[in-house]
């Protein structure tokens, strides 16, 4: 039996910050979402994130509607990464005043036919899986902290509300070159994947969005539901302070009816 994927998601400014500096940018009918977080006290975070989303969104676009070989998909994807950085890099030599701003990005492309998904992601935008119950995140974060976590050089117990936790070592549109993050992996069916910002990650800890998702969604994914769960997830990390913009699309597998 073959796989169907649908993708929602919901972007929201939160409770402390005074625009949405996230973009969000999904289409359902090629298994394809981009979650954007321009950087936070840097100038023009909101137009990074938006560029580089949009940007991201017609590359990945261009490969899925082309017929390019499915296994060519790492490489398209790290490309739309790095064509999302150049085209912020553009900018900014155009409009010198633009100079510093950057984003993270994570995004997903799931083609059902070949039941794999490819995901690309720069910064601590994160993305997880949620599979027979057990949430898993797939991608590691490029902070400082991470980074020391890596080395033995701090604790889970240190890192968690290190007062540098949001210091990134990389993201798109800064003066250095990223190096984005690209994998690759399999299919099945009742396969939930979540991208978010860390709006939410900041907000709501894993066993939180777990059980979010296991309440709406339940055992057996509806993908009718998907829209709820994501509106639940927003809520409650609003509910939990909305201290940042907070952004979550969700790729829910099915059997295809």
């Amino acid at each position: 039996m073959s796989l169907s994927v649908d993708v929602t998601g919901l972007t929201d400014i939160g409770q402390a910050r005074s625009r949405n500096e996230d973009s969000l940018e999904i289409r359902s009918d090629l298994g394809i979402a981009v979650v954007a977080d321009g950087m936070g006290g840097h100038p023009h975070g909101d137009l990074a994130s938006s560029l580089a989303a949009e940007t991201v969104t017609a590359s990945l676009v261009e490969f899925a509607e082309s017929d390019s070989d499915a296994s060519g998909s790492i490489d398209a994807m790290a490309q739309a990464l790095l064509f999302a950085h150049d085209t912020i890099r553009t900018h900014i030599e155009e409009d010198p005043k633009l100079d510093g701003m950057g984003t993270t990005v994570v995004t997903m492309l799931i083609d059902p036919s070949s039941e794999f998904y490819t995901l690309g992601h720069a910064g601590d935008s994160r993305a997880y899986q949620l599979r027979d119950g057990e949430l898993t995140q797939l991608t590691t974060d490029d902070t400082w902290v991470q980074e020391r976590l890596d080395a033995n050089h701090l604790t889970a117990e240190q890192a968690s509300g290190h007062p540098l936790g949001h210091m990134i070592t990389q993201c798109l549109g800064l003066e250095n070159r990223p190096d984005p993050h690209v994998s690759k992996g399999n299919l099945i069916a009742g396969d939930i994947y979540v991208l978010c910002s860390d709006g939410l990650t900041g907000a709501l800890a894993d066993e939180n969005i777990s059980e979010i998702l296991h309440g709406t969604l339940g055992p057996n994914p509806n993908p009718q539901n998907a829209e709820a769960a994501v509106k639940d997830i927003v809520d409650a990390a609003n509910h939990a302070g909305g201290h940042d913009n907070i952004t979550v699309a969700l790729l829910v597998v099915t059997n295809k009816n």
